[in-house]
């Protein structure tokens, strides 16, 4: 009697497994090199942008691409991740204040922002209002702050992180992470990017392997 065990051999650098819309994504991914400077990358992330958001300030976001590809660099982070969670955030909004107080493209708390100073540099505080709410969101309106902030702190978590689930689950409901639907609204978003060649996501899908076939005899 034969038996046929079906065995996949996977070499990747990366490897992605989430679950996303109900569905369990596994995707074979490499690392690729990212020229920060490519002015037809910028174009495309600004273009991306004003899908999103077509009343977005063109003079607030003109350095944007060049810096959130600069600091993927830095972190580790695709670019295309942080894009996925200022879309699920704010939708681009570099003004938009949430209801705990957040405020900007990355819906960044002023405290958080206040913990993660050493690491990113000095930023202008927002300013708080009698009636409530603010009267100066401060540089944590500017996209370049905002950026700079949220994919320091996205780094930082997950150093202390066992997935980018957890770590993104703390990002956006705190060391309890009361949130879990946001990973997945972050996720759905970051695989319709890969999917976007002109954006040149980091990691991009690789070929799946043949299954190596195994005879057993019995």
């Amino acid at each position: 009697m034969l038996g046929v065990l079906a065995l996949s051999v996977f070499a990747t650098i990366f490897g992605y497994v989430g679950a996303v819309g109900g569905l369990e994504l596994r995707r074979q991914l490499r690392g690729d090199v990212v020229d920060p400077g490519s002015a037809d990358l910028h174009q495309s992330i600004l273009a991306y942008i004003g899908e999103r958001n077509p009343d977005a300030p063109a003079g607030t976001f003109r350095d944007f691409p060049a810096l959130v590809v600069a600091e993927s660099a830095r972190t580790g982070i695709d670019h295309c991740l942080a894009l996925a969670q200022a879309q699920a955030e704010s939708d681009f909004r570099h003004d938009a204040v949430g209801s705990a107080g957040e405020i900007g493209i990355y819906q960044i708390m002023p405290a958080t922002a206040a913990i993660m100073e050493p690491v990113v540099g000095p930023f202008r505080r927002p300013v708080g209002s009698r009636k409530g709410g603010y009267q100066d969101l401060g540089d944590l309106a500017d996209p370049g702050v905002s950026t700079r902030i949220a994919m320091a702190y996205l780094r930082d978590i997950l150093a202390r992180k066992p997935s980018l689930r957890a770590a993104l689950t703390e990002y956006n409901g705190g060391p309890r992470g009361r949130h879990p639907h946001y990973y997945r609204a972050v996720m759905t978003t970051y695989v319709e990017l890969l999917e976007r060649p002109e954006l040149r996501c980091r990691f991009r899908e690789m070929p799946a392997p043949r299954p190596l076939l195994v005879l057993v005899k019995d």
